[in-house]
């Protein structure tokens, strides 16, 4: 799945630094070694491609301004769709007033609104419990604590307690499935940022041949890129700083880095469209779920199959809406906000024709953490094979993926965990030459299993929580 992914991300340092066949001995009361500089350049790579520099500037490809700069020949669709959008609404309201005398039921409104003082506190306290990661790295970075192991078992125990925690506390108060699914993503999106921070900084600290290159920084200057950001603005461990975190807090991706490119400015009316889309996109979302999903799917007397038939248009409608307000909107607010860069938060995962495509291409943020975090550090500190590293991070992300679930539903009945692990399978028939020479015949099995598969998990998910109730 990520193979092709991690084969464009490494770099290769050789191509950028002479060679020099010159040996240089150094001695340390820690390390005494006769090493050849071409050596030390040809072990570098590996750790190079955790923090290779992926980051440029581009815009997101269903942004207005990238519609009408590329002058793509189907942005006439894209404007039809949010036309047929209108008319939706407007046709749901006539349909809610002649029928029950009201334009829009509130009930889900009141779901979902339940507590939301206790929930916005509880989410700033899991906020601001983050703040300790910068702490932990001032003390390893001035050298009062080692990172092995003493800031290794600190940030592992830091780490467990904060996603736990949380987990607990969706239980205890006892949330909705609304505010407890809400709550336990954006903890574990918030702690996906805090490993990267911290294990990129301590990668820094601790790395041998980072520190050899320390000493002999004054004769190897040609791999000094190494400790700077890739425009040089910045080293390690100068970004250690409290500014440092939050911005890395607000930027829209999970992947650390010492600097991002960066716009100029911020744009006033960029932000204030993409702010009305939000809430724009949100009410197309809240109707269609007000009307077409929550008076079925509390329904368990109506069977299955009657279930799926009627839920298969308002989930797909659904999976696209949050789709959009996630990547398009919300991660371009805050992308305009910190004024970064690169908005390339999604590819055009709907032309898919396997499912290891869609896994890279429909949420580039989370893809790249994997890619880096689990991906090739399980091959470098676990020497495990890419194959065995591919099922190893598809493993992880369905673990993730239940975890969510059972917080949602209350009970562990892994059925998202098994129907995830069930594409690798879908995978390798995916690369059989029947299929992959046809990849029409691979993009209608890709749209037709996306169609069954969310309102099928959610009839089984809904049933285990209202049958109980």
């Amino acid at each position: 799945m990520l193979q092709n992914t991690q084969a464009e991300d490494i770099i290769s340092v050789k191509k950028h630094t002479p060679s020099i066949k010159s040996t240089i001995t150094t001695t340390t009361t820690s390390l005494s070694a006769t090493l050849t500089y071409d050596d030390e350049l040809n072990r570098l790579p590996r750790k190079i491609a955790k923090r290779v520099v992926t980051f440029q500037p581009r815009s997101s490809q269903l942004d207005r301004e990238t519609l009408d700069s590329h002058q793509y020949p189907f942005r006439g669709f894209f404007t039809l769709f949010w036309i047929a959008m209108g008319f939706y609404i407007i046709q749901t309201g006539v349909k809610n007033f002649q029928s029950a005398g009201i334009l829009l039921d509130l009930t889900f409104f009141r779901l979902f609104s339940q507590d939301a003082l206790g929930l916005i506190l509880s989410d700033a306290c899991m906020v601001g419990s983050m703040f300790f990661a910068v702490l932990l790295q001032k003390a390893i970075a001035h050298g009062w604590i080692r990172w092995r192991y003493t800031g290794m078992i600190i940030q592992h125990i830091f780490q467990i307690t904060f996603l736990f925690v949380p987990i607990y506390w969706t239980f205890f108060k006892g949330w909705p499935w609304v505010q407890s699914g809400f709550f336990v993503l954006h903890t574990i999106s918030m702690l996906m940022k805090l490993h990267s921070y911290s294990f990129y900084n301590d990668e820094k600290k601790e790395d041998e041949k980072q520190q050899i290159l320390d000493q002999l920084k004054s004769k190897i200057e040609q791999v000094e890129g190494y400790l700077h950001s890739p425009a040089g603005n910045i080293r390690y461990p100068e970004n250690v700083t409290f500014a440092n975190y939050v911005d890395f807090l607000l930027v829209p991706t999970l992947v650390y880095e010492l600097e991002y490119p960066r716009t100029e400015k911020i744009r006033p009316w960029y932000l204030f469209e993409k702010i009305l889309a939000t809430f724009g996109t949100f009410f197309l979302l809240y109707v269609n779920t007000e009307t077409y999903i929550i008076p079925v799917l509390p329904n368990v007397s109506t069977s299955i199959y009657n279930a799926m038939v009627q839920m298969l248009f308002p989930f797909m409608m659904n999976y696209l809406l949050i789709f959009y307000i996630i990547f398009e909107c919300i991660c371009n607010v805050f992308a305009e906000l910190t004024c970064f860069a690169d908005r390339n938060f999604y590819d055009d995962w709907w032309n898919s024709t396997t499912w290891d495509e869609f896994a890279r291409k429909w949420n580039k943020p989370v893809h790249h953490f994997l890619l880096r975090h689990v991906y090739q550090s399980s091959i470098e500190s676990y020497k495990l094979s890419k194959r065995d590293a591919t099922f190893m991070t598809f493993f992880l992300s369905s673990l993730i993926h239940e975890l969510v679930m059972v917080v949602v539903s209350k009970k562990i009945r892994m059925y998202l965990f098994f129907l995830q692990m069930f594409q690798l399978p879908l995978i390798w028939l995916s690369k059989l030459p029947v299929i992959k020479g046809n990849k029409w015949f691979g993009n209608a099995f890709f749209w037709f299993s996306l169609f069954l598969g969310p309102p099928m998990l959610g009839i089984l998910y809904c049933r285990e929580v209202f049958a109980s109730d």
